[in-house]
């Protein structure tokens, strides 16, 4: 009997693992860890951009990552864990967001720090959700569900820090709306390239981060968001 119990043991401790390697074994270009290969290298690109200002000019980090499946475990899961073992958001606020999308169970999650629950209400992330990114996803459109969804939640954040940003690159037209449209100009060459220069000599480089400075190391999520599928 005991050493049923103590096979038992070692068998959830060995499931537990494999679950946290995969959360800790995300493959972040910036803020990105596009490991269900949906986006282009250009989406990319631009929503780095995008996500690197705001990060500069509020601390707030928005972590976008896609799966190809969440191997059994709730959405609502993975996005808090991503959050709290990256420690996403400054450590002084926050204030960070999970944009988690997986393809294959067709969910979809948008989880916010602590220092963003009294900024940002559940109704306006519902409407993101609704409006911006499920109109997309139902129609197998991810790149320009997550590129939307990014834009819109990076606009959202930035105005709950009391900051302005800039959009890189194309921004879709939102789906239920296509007079919303709005574009912005690439930015130049060697923006991209200071970029790549300056983020190995950030003190915030943490591992797995693909450039761009790494994440502020706060992490505090309290399961605040909104959930979604199609």
């Amino acid at each position: 009997m005991l050493k049923k119990v103590w096979l038992l043991i070692v068998g959830l401790v060995f499931l537990l693992n494999l679950q946290c390697f995969a959360v800790e074994d995300l493959h972040f270009k910036g803020f990105i860890a596009d490991e269900a290969k949906v986006l282009s290298e250009d989406v990319i690109q631009d929503l780095n951009m995008t996500l690197w200002d705001l990060q500069k000019k509020s601390g707030a980090d928005i972590a976008v990552v896609t799966l190809p499946s969440l191997d059994g475990r709730s959405v609502v899961d993975v996005a808090l864990d991503i959050g709290r073992s990256y420690k996403i958001g400054s450590k002084e606020k926050n204030n960070g967001v999970v944009f988690l999308t997986a393809i294959n169970e067709r969910k979809m999650r948008i989880e916010i720090g602590t220092g963003l629950e009294g900024k940002i209400k559940v109704t306006q992330l519902t409407e993101i959700r609704d409006n911006d990114i499920l109109p997309y996803y139902r129609q197998s459109d991810y790149e320009n569900g997550i590129a939307i969804g990014t834009y819109k939640l990076a606009d959202l954040v930035a105005e709950a820090e009391g900051v302005s940003i800039q959009h890189q690159g194309t921004c879709p037209s939102t789906a239920t709306n296509s007079s919303k449209t709005s574009s912005r100009e690439r930015a130049p060459w060697w923006i991209y390239l200071i970029a790549a220069i300056m983020a190995p000599f950030s003190g915030r480089r943490r591992r797995g981060m693909g450039g761009f400075g790494g994440f502020g190391g706060g992490g505090s999520f309290g399961g605040s968001g909104c959930s979604g599928s199609w």
